[in-house]
């Protein structure tokens, strides 16, 4: 998968010539072939930032193999290697000198169809200001109806991404939880909310302005219109998404660099 075709041309020739001398057999990816036809490979390296990393578990989900990431972007939890520094990273990830990290994904179930969601599943109006009305319930309790410009439900791995932005709190990958978080909420009570990753969570739209159309958004990239259904339900998928790591890696080291948390000179050097 690309992220950026002048940068990742360079990229992908660097990882193709790692590969051939290490050899493993590969293939690459062409964006007008049929993904689904893609079996019996053991790994899917992405090039690119954490939007190239979720379309590509959209496209090879399927093969149950884990992920590894070339990271161009600039905020990326989840593309791990350097650009700068693939020859020496790259071999030592392939050597079997890594981790493997189960994520968990999301089940969204909409007008008999479902969905399955890596970060989040959002809800949203075609104009982000313009105040929408919605239910939420979780495990048939009613939890509250608000007013707000929408609605993030997302998993521990999309607590670094949309919900981070919109105020909602990191969650550790151990953490097996579900982080609910209202867009521009009418309300100065209102706060993101931390459920069990195995809740049953069902939204209800109420209300809407008229000359407007209502989305579900998948990942940032699907979008579903809710037509005359005005509610969906929200599950932990049976799906795991498996990201392979360097051996050295550490999730708050990652927090450090990307969120740019303050240390002082002397603390960054130390570590």
């Amino acid at each position: 998968m690309a992220f950026d075709k002048n940068k990742s041309n360079m990229a992908l020739k660097e990882v193709q010539q790692i590969l051939a001398d290490n050899a493993c057999e590969h293939d690459v990816f062409q964006e007008d072939r049929d993904a689904s036809g893609y079996e019996g490979f053991d790994l899917v390296l992405v090039i690119g930032g954490d939007g190239s990393m979720l379309s590509a578990a959209r496209h090879f989900s399927h093969m149950n193999c884990p992920f590894l990431g070339v990271n161009l972007g600039k905020v990326g939890f989840m593309a791990d290697l350097d650009s700068e520094n693939l020859t020496k990273e790259l071999p030592e990830v392939l050597s079997g000198n890594n981790l493997i990290e189960e994520k968990e994904t999301l089940s969204c179930e909409y007008n008999g169809r479902e969905y399955t969601a890596f970060n989040e599943i959002v809800l949203h109006t075609q104009k982000s200001y313009k105040l929408m009305h919605f239910e939420l319930k979780i495990e048939d309790n009613l939890i509250y109806r608000k007013r707000a410009d929408g609605l993030i439900i997302s998993t521990s791995n999309g607590s670094t991404a949309y919900s981070l932005s919109a105020g909602g709190p990191i969650l550790s990958p151990e953490v097996k939880g579900l982080v609910i978080t209202s867009l521009n909420p009418l309300s100065l009570s209102a706060r993101p909310l931390i459920v069990p990753s195995d809740s049953k969570i069902e939204v209800s739209l109420i209300r809407t302005p008229s000359d407007l159309n209502s989305f579900i958004i998948i990942d940032g990239n699907q979008e579903i219109k809710l037509e005359e259904t005005k509610d969906f339900k929200v599950t932990k998928s049976d799906q795991n998404f498996k990201l392979l790591h360097p051996v050295e890696h550490d999730f708050f080291k990652t927090c450090r660099d990307k969120l740019h948390w303050s240390l002082s000179k002397d603390e960054n050097s130390s570590n």
